[in-house]
Order: C-alpha cells, then structure tokens, then sequence
C-alpha cells in the first residue's frame, strides 16, 4: 500500500501535459533506420535541422558555428555549401544550436559565443548566397536578458516558425494580453511566431521579432513536455509542434497540439526501436510524401560510427 501511495502522488506531482506523464508510445514510423551523410563530413557537434522543400536541408554546428545548405543524394544527404558564422558585427563564434528556413530567412537560434564566457540567448538570421567564407548576420535578437538565468551550454537548442494563419485558426492565447493571439498587435513581425526551446528549463518560448532587427515581444510560454528540450519542429500537415529529447530521455519525442489556446502534450513516443540511443540534437520532417510517408533526419551531435545524419520515416 505504501508504494501504490507513493506512486499515486509522484504521478499527480506531474504537470498536466507533460510528456513525462503520458504513456510512451513506439515510434509511429519504420522502426529502423538509415545513415543519411558521408563518413567523416559533418563531424561533431551537428545539432539543428529544416527542411526547405523535399530536396534541400539546413543543418548547424555548435562548435565552430557554421550554417549547411544540405542537399539530396540518392537517400542520404550532402553538403552543397558551408559557412562560418559570425554575429552581425562580423565577429564572434555564434554557438548555434537550432535553424529554421522561414519567410524570412534562414533563422539560427545559439545559446553562447564560443569566443566569450556565459550565456548568450541570441537568435541571428542570414541571408546565405552562393559566396563561400564567413556569413555575417543580416539581424540578431538578444533575448538573453528576457529569459530564465541558465549556464552558458543550457541556453538555446531549438527553433521553430508557425504561421499567424494557424496560430489565430487555433485559438493561441497571447499571455501578454490574456486573450486571443492578435497578430496586428505586433507590428513589423512578419507573418508567423518564433518558438525557441531553452535547454535547462524544458520550456518553450514564443516571440514576435521585428523583421529589421533587435526588437521583440514574448507572447507565450509554455512546457515542451520534457525536463530537458532540445529540438522544435512544427509539422503544418497535422498541426503538430514536436518537441525532441536526446540521449537524456532516451531519445523520446513529443507532439504538443493545440488545446483551449495553448500548446499540449497530444502524444510521447520511443525513438525508433532500431536505433540506438544517439545524441540527437536535431530533428525534421519533410514536406513531402511519398508512398504513404514522409522523410525525417536526425542529427546525432556525437557523430556516433562517423555519421551525424539518420534517416526514418513517419506516416503521412
């Protein structure tokens, strides 16, 4: 009885939504998966990726920061241009941890400068072309100062865009006004809200960013689902936000859906029952289907075996 009581009360210790508390499903995909880059390419460290359409995608380095445009090679993945990254004043080693290819650009969320000492909460954006050598930032945002104190390699990790079309459809509850997301009130920021995840807290912040540089607006917070967070991916097709664990949670993911305006574990799943328990830091869908699935990548940050891409499937 006294075991049946002190479980009782650590599960009801749990916050609704978490992923933590949900029953962990298999991996709703092929169970195996597939090495999907070069032996010996990206090395170390590769640790955010998106898509941008079914044959291009973007990949980053924490250390050295650098930006891949990765395209399709048979069923794996090359690199097809490679940039250093500095901040916007041309110095610096971005640490950068998540990307996303939006309307806007290509988006870098990092946590840290490599160059410096303490945490550095920055979202930088490019503008890569086909010139090689180091990629100066077209515009950063320092949230540093606007979020939780954390140590300076548990900042940053993921980043994703969601569209204002989806987020007003769903109800998205603005905390800042406590009503419905009003995107008119947020002038100069596009068309969509940035969720990033920060490592150390677990949680999920959505911004506004103003399109010319530094300016911004928290909207929303709220839990990935894990006590550790290191991937975003939203997924427009089922109007799913993934949140992604590495190694620490055995490699689990999470779906969060939209629920009386906020965003909520929907369902947690294993990793892949084929796959060992990699460190993966990155994590995307393709947009496209084909023969009744789409593509996913993961990037493992150790390059376990020489490879830091895996390929996988999930049903359309």
């Amino acid at each position: 009885m006294r075991s049946l009581l002190c479980l009782t009360a650590v599960l009801l210790a749990l916050p609704i939504g978490s992923a933590e508390a949900a029953t962990t499903q298999k991996w709703p995909g092929d169970p195996a998966v597939a090495v999907a880059d070069p032996a010996g390419v990206l090395g170390d460290n590769v640790s955010g990726l998106s898509f941008d359409g079914p044959d291009v995608l973007w990949a980053v380095k924490n250390g050295p920061g650098t930006l891949y445009r990765l395209v399709r090679d048979g069923s794996g993945w090359r690199p097809a241009g490679t940039w250093p990254l500095r901040y916007r004043n041309g110095e610096g080693d971005p640490d950068a941890e998540g990307v996303v290819r939006t309307p806007d650009g290509v988006l870098v969320a990092t946590e840290r400068d490599n160059d410096g000492d303490g945490s550095l909460l920055k979202v930088l954006r490019y503008a890569p072309g086909s010139t090689s050598g180091a990629l100066d930032a077209a515009a950063e945002w320092d949230l540093t100062d606007d979020l939780p104190a954390v140590d300076d390699n548990g900042g940053f990790e993921g980043i994703s865009w969601i569209p204002d079309s989806f987020l007003t459809d769903g109800g998205f509850r603005d905390d800042r006004t406590q009503a419905a997301y009003d995107p008119a009130r947020y002038p100069g920021h596009g068309t969509g809200l940035y969720f990033v995840g920060l490592e150390d807290t677990g949680k999920v912040y959505a911004y506004a960013l103003d399109r010319a540089g530094g300016g911004f607006s928290r909207v929303a917070s709220f839990s990935s689902g894990f006590p550790k967070v290191m991937e975003l991916e939203f997924d427009p097709a089922t109007g799913s936000l993934w949140s992604v664990c590495d190694d620490t949670c055995s490699g689990k993911t999470a779906t969060l859906r939209l629920s009386g305006g906020k965003f909520a574990v929907a369902a947690t799943y294993a990793r892949p029952a084929k796959m060992p328990n990699y460190n993966n830091e990155g994590f995307a869908i393709s947009p496209a289907c084909a023969a009744g699935h789409h593509a996913v990548v993961w990037a493992d940050d150790g390059n376990d075996g020489g490879h830091a891409l895996r390929s996988g499937t999930l049903p359309c």
